[in-house]
């Protein structure tokens, strides 16, 4: 057998890493055999090969074609497309790129935020017809600094996120599984105890994966609790809030609005969707967890875990692939 057949053979999805990237990949690592998949059909050829795979989508038949596969890194924070996907029942290392996306999602959690306080959303729509709101404006706007701000997942995002509200001014509250204290959190919440924490929040922010636990963690129930002026915001996953219970507290003033980056039922609305047409909603359309800076940071994480990989030692971010994160 040739040298470069006993070599580790890594297959990467090529979108969205840059060509820099792969290149310093291949750098690094002389001794891995490197094979880019450019297109879906690149990726499913290459899949029978490969023993780890490095991607941010992995095409079913792809999956199913790998059978020397013993590492999956995702390149998303993301995994519960691969658990449905059947990696659970493969005994493979699911790893992700827990780290990569919190700056960019927490901003633009923030940037809605000051888009409603300061009623720019509505100053942006009426532009282009020469609206001249000024006067509502001034009557309704507001500040985030004093406000509390319930940030729902303290990982990465939405870790992220409470830094910086506190940065902000803002009162910050946290709700995560363990219940244990956050730094920037002045208390954090259990979920069992999240009834607790919706009545004070001025906003309330899901950064959360998709589990069994967190679908529809946010239901009727939980938006009528909230304030009448509150606004809540999604980044993680549309199915986190019911989708019928949300559109009837938009539509009936149970809340004052919601940044969505996801919604249910699939994340993008559909073009007949009332929420298109709702003033007190911004809708991110899933860009959220886009950077300029995703591939470098998407890589770093990457070849960290390769090293890692290696030499044998323990891999960072490895998913609990019970729990879903």
């Amino acid at each position: 057998m040739a040298e470069w057949e006993r070599r580790l053979t890594v297959l990467v999805g090529a979108e969205p890493i840059a060509i820099e990237d792969r290149e310093r990949m291949v750098r690094a690592f002389p001794q891995v055999r490197f094979t880019f998949a450019n297109s879906r059909d690149d990726f499913v050829a290459a899949a029978p090969e490969a023993e780890v795979i490095f991607a941010k989508g992995v095409p079913q038949e792809a999956l199913e074609a790998a059978a020397r596969l013993r590492w999956l890194h995702a390149g998303t924070a993301g995994v519960d497309r691969l658990l449905r996907m059947g990696i659970r029942e493969r005994h493979v290392i699911l790893t992700n790129a827990r780290g990569a996306h919190g700056i960019p999602m927490a901003e633009n959690i923030l940037a809605m935020a000051l888009c409603f306080a300061t009623r720019m959303h509505l100053m942006i729509r009426t532009q282009r017809e020469r609206g001249r709101i000024g006067r509502r404006v001034i009557a309704d706007k507001w500040e985030l600094h004093g406000q509390t701000m319930l940030v729902m997942g303290l990982g990465d995002i939405g870790g992220t996120l409470a830094m910086k509200a506190k940065a902000f001014g803002m009162r910050v509250l946290g709700v995560r599984r363990s219940g244990r204290p956050f730094e920037h959190c002045e208390a954090v919440f259990a979920p069992d105890k999240l009834h607790q924490a919706l009545p004070q929040a001025d906003h309330v922010a899901l950064c959360l994966p998709l589990t069994d636990e967190t679908h529809a963690i946010v239901g009727e129930r939980e938006l009528r609790l909230m304030k009448p002026t509150a606004h809540i915001y999604n980044v993680g996953r549309g199915a986190s809030i019911d989708g019928v219970a949300l559109r009837r507290a938009l539509a009936e003033g149970w809340i004052a609005g919601a940044g969505l980056d996801c919604v249910a039922p699939s994340d993008t609305p559909a073009d007949d969707d009332p929420l298109w047409d709702m003033e007190n909603v911004i809708l991110s359309m899933h860009t959220s967890g886009s950077s300029p800076y995703n591939s470098q940071r998407i890589t770093d994480i990457f070849m960290e875990n390769m090293r890692r990989y290696l030499a044998g030692r323990e891999l960072a971010n490895v998913v609990d692939q019970e729990v879903g994160y």
